[in-house]
């Protein structure tokens, strides 16, 4: 039988494929700087997955294979990163998931290419363990304007608002932040709250720099789904 959250056509993108040029110039999540960035990006310890629906381009996802789960965003978004083996990683970080612009709107998209995803890896690369995301908190800063700590808080007191702030329910009793919800409504586990992990503008402005890291064990999906609609976030402290 198959599964419903699966839908369209995964594919992997190589570096000489026209559609690579436009996906990176319309990279939202975070914006390719350069050429030589780009070209980091392509390396052979990095991939670009797009799903197509209809044959059209509808989700791009950008991933990295590193060793252990990144704590920064420069672990893996870096011009100068040495170049992984292709034995030598055990993660796959998905550092990048959207939609793209002027594809329709399919809904569960996004959700297939993460988990279409995680199956081609485990075919493909047997090093690979472990499927983690490094993630910015694009409604912390907007949700707290108010209690917003001043330039010289401690960086712990802004993780301890991050915490709270992850662990919000809306109207709907789904998480408050997009990003969280979009992953742990995929089953994800909120894994790690990394301080300092994007010093950019963008990272400061999102979340005072602050990112999370979600893990993805397809085992624990379902558990942690039904966790979810009990109104509790599957964490990295749970049992």
């Amino acid at each position: 039988m198959q599964d419903p959250d699966l839908i369209g056509t995964l594919r992997r993108l190589d570096a000489d494929d026209p559609l690579v040029h436009e996906l990176a110039r319309l990279e939202p999540v975070n914006p390719v700087r350069s050429p030589a960035d780009l070209q980091r990006r392509l390396a052979a310890d990095r991939l670009l997955y797009v799903l197509t629906v209809d044959d059209r381009p509808t989700v791009a996802l950008w991933v990295a294979f590193t060793r252990g789960i990144p704590v920064r965003l420069g672990d893996v978004l870096h011009e100068t990163l040495p170049v992984l083996e292709p034995d030598a990683a055990d993660t796959a970080v998905f550092h990048s998931v959207w939609n793209v612009p002027g594809s329709p709107s399919v809904p569960g998209a996004a959700r297939s290419t993460i988990l279409q995803a995680i199956g081609d890896l485990r075919e493909q690369r047997p090093s690979i363990t472990t499927a983690s995301t490094i993630s910015p908190i694009p409604g912390l800063r907007s949700w707290a304007p108010s209690s917003s700590p001043s330039p010289g808080t401690e960086t712990s007191d802004r993780v301890r608002l991050a915490e709270r702030y992850l662990h919000e329910f809306d109207d709907d009793n789904l998480p408050l932040d997009p990003v969280a919800r979009f992953h742990l409504t995929n089953g994800a586990r909120l894994w790690r709250v990394l301080p300092e992990a994007d010093p950019s503008a963008l990272g400061e402005e999102r979340s005072w720099g602050i990112m999370v890291n979600y893990r993805y064990e397809p085992e624990d999906r379902v558990a942690n789904r039904a966790l979810l609609a009990t109104g509790c976030i599957a964490d990295g402290t749970a049992p």
